[in-house]
């Protein structure tokens, strides 16, 4: 996974920049917050899809809620939220150039598996997650006689709902169906993420003050 915060690391504004590997142990110890994502891995997705999709009035609203934070930070944040927010905008506006500059280049952040291989479903579950918390917005390509909706594949098949039901439905059983998803699905997440950014943003969005750098609040 590419790192876009490390020790000592500042924001432009001369915010510190919350590391990772510290910002990881934020997400698994907020019980109390109760953030939608809780690894780097469903952060990444979850970022993701806020890039991909379509424009938002204030990306801060959902990435507030993947950090489960609440208003009250946005005006008066402790020093820990602010550096958290620091590496949240920093991964954000990472994944945002690479999408509007090299999308070819983009990489989903996938955790490792120890015996080699990647493992994409946390990735993929922060995806589905921001997807989810602004369904309006996504509109008619969530419905599944659009077109369009063979982008989410890829991502969806490894989510599973609020009710802990997979997303895409039952699968089929077989061994063939568990190798395909176990090892070769992934493959396809990263052009079907530069497609659905494609899709919400032009070139001349692309050129325009509203595709900027997020700042920090």
């Amino acid at each position: 996974m590419s790192r876009a915060a490390d020790t000592g690391s500042r924001d432009a504004a001369g915010n510190p920049i919350m590391p990772d590997a510290k910002l990881e142990a934020w997400l698994t110890a907020s019980t109390r917050r109760r953030p939608l994502t809780r690894s780097m891995p469903a952060l990444e997705g979850f970022l993701t899809a806020v890039v991909a999709g379509p424009d938002l009035p204030n990306p801060f609203i959902p990435i507030f809620a993947a950090l489960g934070l609440t208003a009250r930070a946005w005006y008066n944040p402790t020093p820990a939220e602010s550096a958290v927010l620091s590496a949240a905008t920093a991964h954000y506006n990472r994944i945002s150039d690479i999408l509007s500059q090299t999308p070819d280049e983009f990489v989903p952040g996938f955790h490792r598996k120890p015996g080699g291989g990647v493992e994409p479903r946390p990735w993929c579950q922060g995806f589905y997650s921001a997807v989810d918390l602004n369904r309006e917005a996504w509109g008619s390509i969530l419905d599944v006689n659009n077109s369009l909706f063979g982008l989410f594949l890829p991502i969806f098949i490894y989510c599973k709902d609020d009710q802990g039901r997979p997303v895409l439905g039952p699968r089929r059983p077989g061994p063939e169906t568990a190798a395909f998803i176990e090892h070769e699905a992934h493959k396809d997440i990263a052009p079907m993420v530069a497609a659905l950014r494609e899709h919400h943003h032009t070139r001349w969005y692309d050129t325009s003050a509203s595709d900027a750098p997020v700042g920090t609040p």
